[in-house]
Order: C-alpha cells, then sequence, then structure tokens
C-alpha cells in the first residue's frame, strides 16, 4: 500500500496531528546557513597555509636554505671545574688543568675509513686503537662525541685545526669530517704517589656507569676513592654554547638566529680529615715494601692517614701516556692498584689478643691478677703448641701476657672461651666486618663462628681450633682500616666511632660507650708495657719518648719453619697496632708490613714515626 500525503495539510490518526513540511523552503534555508559558516573555515585554514608558506619560503628562506647546505646548530660543551680536595690544613691535594682530547663524531662522518686512516697518521696511533674507540661506543647515538686520543698536545690540536678545511675536495690528503677537538680540565696532584689509593683517579665513563646517574658518552668519571665516592659533588655540571657549524664542524658565521648559552656550574671543593704530612711520612716508611698504615682520631673517627703501597702515580696515568701507565701497572705482579688499607685481610696475628683478653675479662674467666704458667708452650690433644719464647715466661699475669705476647697464655684463655665467645668481643670492636667508611670498595673480612664453620665447611668445630683463634691464627682476617678502628676504641675507653674521611656535612656523633671501661683500662695498662717495660715485645720505641701504647703481631704466611727460610714471599706479615699519648690518646694507627718478618722490627718503627710527625 502506499500512502501519499500533500504539503501543507494536517493529518490526524489516533490523537496524533501530523503537518507536512515544505522541505524546498524551510530545510534547505538551515542547510545553506551552515555551509555559509563552513566556507568561512574553509578560507580562514587557507588563509593560515599560506601564510605560513610565505613566511618560509620568503621571510625565512634564506635562514632555511642556509641550513639545508649542511650546516647545523651544535652544542659545544662547556666543561665544569671539577672541586679541588685539600687536607684538613688547606694543602691541595688533587687540583686542575685544561687537557684536549680528540672526538670522533659518527654523525659527521662521510669516510669513515679514511677519517680513521687520517687520523692514526696525524696522532701516532694504530687505526685498530681508533676503531676500537669507536667499536666500544656501537649502538650509541650517532651525534655522541667519542674520545679516540685523550689529553693530545698543542701540535696535535694545531695540526686538526689546519687539516679541518672549509670545504673538503676528495683529492684532499685528509678527510676530518666529523673530527673535533674537546676541552675538558684533567687533574693534577702535587704528590700523585702519597694518596693514590685515597683520592682514586678519572676514566672516561664507560656504558654501565652512564646507567648510575646524569652521565654523556665522553664524560669522565671517579674511580676509586674520594673521586668514585664523593663524585656527584665535585663534577660539577656541564654548561654549552650553541654555534652554527657546517659539515665538518667548522663553525659559519650566522646572524639570522639567537644561539643559546648556559654557564657551567663548578664542582664543590672537598675538605678531607687527611693530614698530607703523614701520608708523606707513611710513603717514605714504607718506600720499597708492600703494606698499608691507617691512622684514626680515637676522639672522633677522622681518618689521618690511609696509605697503601706500592702507589700509583696519579699524574702519569691523567698523562697522554696514561694509557700504557695502566697497563704496566694492571699487571705488575706487586698488584699497586690494589688498596690494601681497606681491601686487604690479613690473620691479624698477636693483635688479636686485645680481642681474647677482653672477652676473657668481660666473661669471668680470668681475672687481672690471676696468672696462668707458661713453660714454652702448651700439650693439647697429642699436639705440642708452641709460644714464640723458647723458654716460656713462667707464671704470668693478663697485663704481663699482653706486653710479652705470651701465647701459651692466651692458648689458655681460647680453651676457657670458645670461639663463639671470642668472636663476640671482635664483633663489638668491629673486627670481620666493614666499618662504613665513606670510601668504595671496603672489604670485610672473617672472624670465624662455630655456625659458620658448620654452614661452609660441613664439619663441626674442634676444641684444638680455639688455640690458633686466640692468637689471631686460623681462619681469622681482617683488614688494617678494621685493625685501626680496633685500636682507636682501646684508646677512647671502649667507645664506637664511625670512621670517615670528609670532614664536612656530617652530623655530630655521640660516642656510645660498648666496652666495659675497667676491663678497657686493663688492656691499656697491658699495652702501655709493650712499650714502657723491659720484656715488651716493642720496647725500642719508648726512645721516642711519646707516650706509646701498642701491640705487636707476626702473621704466620705458611708456618713457623718459614720465619728462617730465605724466601721473602714466605716470610710472615708483621703488624703493629698503637696509640699516643696514652695518657690522651690523639692519634691510633695500624700498620702491616706484607712478608715484613716480626711486628717488632718492622712494623712498629712505621708507626712509631707516623705519631711522632702527628704529635711533635
Amino acid at each position: 500500500m502506499v500512502l501519499k500525503f500533500n504539503l501543507g495539510k494536517t493529518y490526524e490518526a489516533q490523537g496524533i496531528s501530523v503537518k507536512v513540511m515544505e522541505l524546498t523552503h524551510e530545510y534547505t534555508h538551515d542547510i545553506s546557513h551552515r555551509f555559509k559558516h563552513l566556507s568561512w573555515i574553509i578560507a580562514i585554514v587557507l588563509s593560515i597555509i599560506c601564510g605560513r608558506l610565505y613566511y618560509l619560503q620568503i621571510v625565512r628562506g634564506s635562514y632555511y636554505y642556509f641550513f639545508s647546505e649542511q650546516n647545523s646548530i651544535k652544542d659545544i660543551k662547556i666543561p665544569a671545574l671539577r672541586g679541588a680536595i685539600y687536607d684538613r690544613n688547606g694543602k691541595a691535594l688533587v687540583e686542575n688543568r685544561p687537557a684536549f682530547d680528540v672526538v670522533m663524531i659518527p654523525q659527521y662522518t662521510h669516510d669513515r675509513e679514511k677519517t680513521i686512516t687520517s687520523l692514526s697518521e696525524i696522532l701516532s696511533v694504530g687505526t685498530d686503537e681508533i676503531s676500537a674507540h669507536l667499536q666500544k661506543a656501537k649502538g650509541l647515538p650517532s651525534y655522541y662525541p667519542v674520545i679516540v686520543k685523550e689529553d693530545v698536545g698543542e701540535d696535535v690540536v694545531s695540526a686538526i685545526r689546519a687539516y679541518k678545511i672549509p670545504w673538503y675536495d676528495e683529492g684532499d690528503s685528509f678527510d676530518l669530517r666529523g673530527v673535533d677537538i674537546q676541552m675538558r680540565y684533567a687533574r693534577t696532584y702535587p704528590d700523585g704517589l702519597s694518596s693514590s689509593h685515597l683520592l682514586g683517579y678519572l676514566r672516561e665513563i664507560d656504558e654501565n656507569r652512564m646507567k648510575l646517574g646524569n652521565y654523556k658518552m665522553g664524560d669522565f668519571v671517579g674511580i676509586g676513592g674520594v673521586e668514585e665516592e664523593w663524585d656527584a659533588a665535585i663534577r660539577g655540571n656541564d654548561g654549552f654554547d650553541q654555534r652554527v657549524v657546517n659539515a665538518i664542524g667548522r663553525e659559519v658565521m650566522w646572524s639570522g638566529i639567537e644561539l643559546t648559552h648556559e654557564r657551567p656550574e663548578d664542582g664543590a671543593a672537598i675538605t678531607l680529615t687527611i693530614d698530607a704530612r703523614l701520608q708523606a711520612a707513611a710513603k717514605r716508611e714504607l718506600e720499597g715494601k708492600s703494606g698499608a698504615v691507617v691512622a684514626i682520631d680515637p676522639n672522633n673517627g677522622e681518618i689521618l692517614a690511609l696509605y697503601s703501597s706500592p702507589s700509583i702515580d696519579l699524574n702519569m696515568l691523567s698523562s697522554p701516556d696514561g694509557g700504557k701507565y695502566w697497563q704496566r701497572i694492571a699487571s705488575n705482579t706487586d698488584r699497586p692498584i690494589y688498596n690494601r688499607a681497606i681491601q686487604g685481610q690479613y690473620p691479624p696475628a698477636s693483635t688479636y689478643k686485645i680481642v681474647t683478653a677482653l672477652a676473657a675479662l668481660g666473661e669471668g674467666i680470668i681475672k687481672p691478677d690471676d696468672t696462668i704458667y707458661c713453660g714454652g708452650g702448651l700439650n693439647y690433644g697429642g699436639r705440642f703448641y708452641q709460644c714464640w719464647q723458647d723458654g716460656g715466661h713462667g707464671s704470668i699475669s693478663l697485663i704481663s701476657a699482653l706486653a710479652s705476647s705470651c701465647d701459651t697464655f692466651f692458648y689458655h684463655l681460647g680453651l676457657k672461651l670458645g670461639v663463639d665467645k671470642i668472636a663476640k668481643y671482635a664483633g663489638i670492636l668491629g673486627l670481620g666486618g666493614i666499618t662504613n667508611i665513606d670510601l668504595p670498595g671496603e672489604k670485610g673480612g672473617l672472624i670465624p663462628t662455630s655456625k659458620w664453620k658448620e654452614e661452609t665447611k660441613k664439619t663441626p668445630w674442634r676444641a684444638g681450633e680455639n688455640l690458633s683463634i686466640a692468637v689471631g691464627q686460623g681462619y681469622n682476617s681482617i683488614t688494617p682500616l678494621q685493625n685501626a678502628m680496633m685500636i682507636a676504641m682501646i684508646a677512647n675507653g671502649g667507645k664506637k666511632i664511625t670512621p670517615h674521611v670528609i670532614s664536612v656535612n656530617r652530623p655530630a656523633e655521640e660516642p656510645v660507650q660498648v666496652l666495659n671501661e675497667e676491663d678497657v683500662m686493663i688492656v691499656q695498662k697491658g699495652m702501655q708495657g709493650v712499650v714502657d717495660s723491659d720484656e715488651g715485645t716493642a720496647f725500642r720505641l719508648k726512645s721516642l719518648g711519646l707516650k706509646i701504647a701498642g701491640k705487636t703481631g707476626t702473621a704466620q704466611v705458611i708456618g713457623k719453619e718459614t720465619w728462617k727460610s730465605g724466601v721473602k714471599e714466605l716470610k710472615d706479615h708483621a703488624w703493629f697496632v698503637g696509640y699516643a699519648p696514652y695518657d690522651n690518646p690523639k692519634i691510633a694507627v695500624a700498620v702491616i708490613v706484607e712478608h715484613g718478618g716480626f711486628g717488632a722490627s718492622a712494623a712498629a718503627p712505621v708507626v712509631g714515626k707516623v705519631i711522632e710527625e702527628y704529635l711533635k
């Protein structure tokens, strides 16, 4: 069925009225009104496009044509001045000098092989060496500058600038497009040997370290020591200058653009707690030897000296021949890169008798006046444990046993105490664990317990092992820093302190009493006897008149028979720990001399010289 309606007429159906509209008049009028607005919008858009085209092609045409001709805006880094480092008396330990590096920017390189060959001739290095630097930066953005030669001389700088001709021709002998000179500040060290491990050094950043902070490829960062631990504070923030350059990196004069300039923020200077005089004294006394010296103010934990021997020459390392020097020291069997002061782990030997004495007093195993007979050793479990003095010491008390370092006396204490009680007091004194010094790379060491042996060796602790542990042998291993901290705690009466090398921005620390003062005083008397009494193992230091209290130690490398061997590598390590003046302690020192023999003859004189330098 088809329905037909007349326009304008009203129809009714089931109560609903419907009027048929005249569409040709009313609706077409509404639609035409809307099209009128749309045409205005189209006109405005076209005007904007035309205006923009006029601006780009007519007003700014020359500007964009200029940059289309292989010119671009480049950020020229303005390196920040790295903060200097001073000792406690204001003596400069690290300063700065300008250095120039040759860099290659892959984005601007056209003929890579010819550029490498050109650089090889100018720098007098092999093409393989240059390619290795570029390979190291593989995967990084092509606009990153890659250092191909560090710290070049003025002759190289002049040659590269001379051969970077404005317009390159295929017939030119050198192609240095993408090659540039980048200025930075290199470190200088007034005495690069005496504090190398303490200070650390600078190296170009690698990909792994870039993830650790706000770094860029080509930046130099601190490695080891203060330079690494405080890198964020002393490196500063680089600035930059924008320059218009052509395809080969030559600056082009152009006045049609406003360029940005950002000034660098220099790094903060740092003052250390270190005394440069003590560093020099430690270096002088350990000349030609392997070992370490650590000196501390026992009242506040300030590190006065931290020296590891052999050391490395930081001035050589930061020189143009630094790469070759690094290869030489890295392969040196004396391991000069190794920071023995905080990483070397050695048996504490008889210096550990301080721990055993405190444990025996603290646990009520012995009283100060009790005596034990020494007949030259102790038979136990079918084995004879010998005292260092063949004839023995006779009946001897704790104070005298410390002064004369009687092994037999401490063998008996070890059997009565057991390993776990001794380890308890070693832990209180900070032995076997890191001290949290504000330097990177610190090692812990080991103070064994019965549980430790069961878990690691899968065998129970044997009673006979207590004898070796009590005199600092066996599984015991500690660092020179830990031993210095232990002796500092004895010097200050048993208070816990935190070692540190930075003298500013530290919250005031209230030393915590962790040992019984009366027990510590008894040990102090024994240590005074080491120097002051005729039976003391370091009585020769008495002639200095410095009121030194101390303890010797001779750490066995293989066995007692090695004492008599002529092979240096089989000789015992020599220890001495001491503080002075014993009636008002101002300095505590720990010294180890690797394969030095007896502590009294090899290590004690070094401690004496360091203390003398500081007090006098």
